[in-house]
């Protein structure tokens, strides 16, 4: 198994991992058990949290959808 840091952000920690020849994308937050996803569920996701929260930074506070 290889596996590479992506991104350590605050308390949350992106992994590439290959295991074999399928490659994941393992995400752990706060100490919890790693999920591991394939690529394309882990970009989705990433779309969503970025649509939902890519606000947070730049305007100083999280969107809340009615």
């Amino acid at each position: 198994m290889v596996t590479r840091e992506a991104i350590a952000a605050g308390q949350v920690t992106v992994q590439e991992r290959v295991v074999g020849d399928v490659r994941w994308i393992a995400i752990r937050a706060r100490g919890a058990d790693w999920s591991w996803l394939i690529p394309e569920e882990a970009a989705e996701l990433a779309r969503d949290w970025s649509r939902r929260y890519g606000s947070t930074l730049t305007q100083g506070g999280p969107t809340v959808a009615a």
